[in-house]
């Protein structure tokens, strides 16, 4: 079992340095298979069509994130601070150590905005997301308890609108920073950090109600 889990991990950390290196349609099962040094054979085996390797590759880019947020949740601090960790975690991940992953992420919504996906495997990588999406709102929930943060109901949506851009620029930014800003404009990582600290600010501020 142990040897079968090793294979399956070498096939996928093939897969996602190809994926990064040349894409998900320019990379064939073949060049994977090469790369993990498996046949062919073995590789359909354990993944029957590219797509699947594809969900695997995306899943274990979002549950390797899962453990950064939860040490974040389990700490000491405030709401706010947490939030702020969050945030600065966000924008670390898009430095050169993890470049390559966080431009997976992005050209993974690309490639299901092109080619067709089953359902039920565009729903495995929902339920990765969700697990980051929890331990946030479980510390927004918690900020608000402590009084750091300050989160009217009609202001939650806004809230979570504001931080779905943020996310958004961080892959954005992962993909296409190598461009001119003539042909497309991206934030840069010090603008990053002045919309965190506007981001903050809007969590921390007394609402009117108050």
């Amino acid at each position: 079992m142990r040897k079968k889990l090793d294979r399956r991990k070498s096939m996928i950390a093939a897969a996602t340095e190809l994926f990064a290196r040349s894409g998900f349609e320019n990379t064939t099962m073949q060049n994977i298979a090469d790369q993990a040094e498996v046949g062919i054979a073995t590789l359909f085996r354990y993944f029957p069509k590219k797509e699947d390797l594809i969900i695997a590759v995306i899943q274990e880019i979002i549950e390797q994130q899962v453990p950064y947020f939860e040490k974040i949740s389990q700490s000491n601090k405030n709401g706010i601070e947490k939030v702020d960790e969050v945030l600065t975690t966000y924008i670390h991940y898009i430095s050169e150590e993890n470049r390559e992953t966080s431009k997976l992420l992005e050209a993974f919504e690309l490639y299901i905005s092109f080619n067709f996906v089953d359902k039920s495997m565009i729903e495995i990588i929902e339920k990765s997301y969700d697990k980051v999406s929890t331990i946030i709102k479980e510390i927004i929930a918690e900020g608000k308890c402590d009084g750091s943060i300050h989160l009217s109901n009609s202001d939650e949506q806004a809230w979570e609108t504001i931080f779905n851009l943020f996310g958004t620029a961080i892959k954005k930014y992962a993909l296409y920073t190598f461009l001119p800003n003539s042909i497309l404009s991206v934030p840069k990582p010090q603008e990053l950090i002045v919309i965190k600290e506007m981001m903050l600010t809007f969590l921390s501020k007394p609402t009117k109600m108050q």
